[in-house]
This record gives structure tokens, sequence and C-alpha cells, in this order.
């Protein structure tokens, strides 16, 4: 008899264990279960709102003017690329140089013929503007927001029938 309450004793130690452990189990089914729903969700309702934003009108892809330009609709504009600069930095040592790629973000592709009529003064310019930066200027994020700044600046003076929107750099090598 007392074998028996024994037993008895043990299987009920036993389903107590087994219980904890089952109930562990079943909240981190749950867990898994609500966190893989709450993912879905974002992950779908981000992208119907980068496909379709409320309240915003389509983009269509409507010809452009010369006044309108492709950067007003969102649009990236037609590119020009630009051959390599290398200039010599303006530093105490004068042994750095520099070595630039770009392209160029037209208002419209009529714009590419006037730059190439024009490239012996856009070239000066740009490397005039170049070789007076030092590494200090342009080793920074900064310091390469404020030089596109100036080449965009140092372009467009030259253009007439449109103008250039944003410059891009492919290359940019400091040594």
């Amino acid at each position: 008899m007392a074998d028996e309450k024994a037993e008895v004793k043990e299987a009920a130690a036993g389903e107590k264990k087994k219980s904890p452990m089952l109930m562990i189990v079943i909240v981190l089914a749950l867990l898994v279960i609500v966190a893989g729903g709450v993912a879905g969700y974002f992950l779908l309702s981000a992208s119907k709102s980068k496909d379709a934003q409320p309240g915003a009108a389509p983009q269509t892809a409507a010809p452009q003017t010369q006044d309108q330009g492709y950067a007003a609709g969102g649009l990236a504009g037609p590119m020009k690329p630009m051959d390599s600069f290398i200039v010599n930095l303006t530093d105490a040592q004068g042994t750095r140089y520099l070595k630039v790629t770009m392209q160029l973000e037209m208002s419209h592709e009529m714009l590419s013929s006037e730059i190439d009529k024009r490239l012996p003064q856009i070239r000066d310019e740009v490397i005039t503007l170049l070789s007076s930066k030092s590494f200090d200027d342009v080793s920074t994020i900064a310091g390469k927001r404020a030089l596109k700044r100036g080449i965009l600046s140092s372009i467009n003076k030259y253009l007439t029938t449109g103008k250039v929107l944003n410059v891009y750099f492919s290359e940019f090598v400091v040594q």
C-alpha cells in the first residue's frame, strides 16, 4: 500500500513538471505567431504606402518643359557623364591630389549639346574650383555637398537653354 501511494505521488509530480513546460512551449508558439503577424502587417502596409500614397497624384511620364524640369515631378532627369578631373589640392606640402568623376543631371536632353559646346569653359570652372580646395574641405560629407553646390552654380552660369539639376560623384579619390 505504501508503494502504491509513492507511485501515485510520483505520477502527480511528473504531471506537475510537464505542465509548466507545456505552458512555456504554448506561450512561445503564440508569441512567434503574433510576431509574424505583426511583421507581415508592417511589411505589407509599407509596400502599399510606397505604391500609392493617399492624396498624391499618380506619377505619369508626361513630357517635361524647359521650365518644369525632371526633378519637380520626382523623376530623374537625363544624365550627362563627364570625363575625370585630376587636380592638386591646396595643401601646405602640395602632395595631395583629387580625382573626381561625375555625372550631371540635366533638366532636359537637349541641354547635352549646349554642355558639349561649353565644355572648355565648364571644365575650366570645375578645375579651378576643385584645385582651390584643401584636403580638409573635401574630406567631410558637408564639404562634398558644398563642393557639389559650387560645381552646380559654376556650370549653370554658362547654360542658357536649361540647367543642371544635380551633380553626382561616381568616383572621388583623394591621395
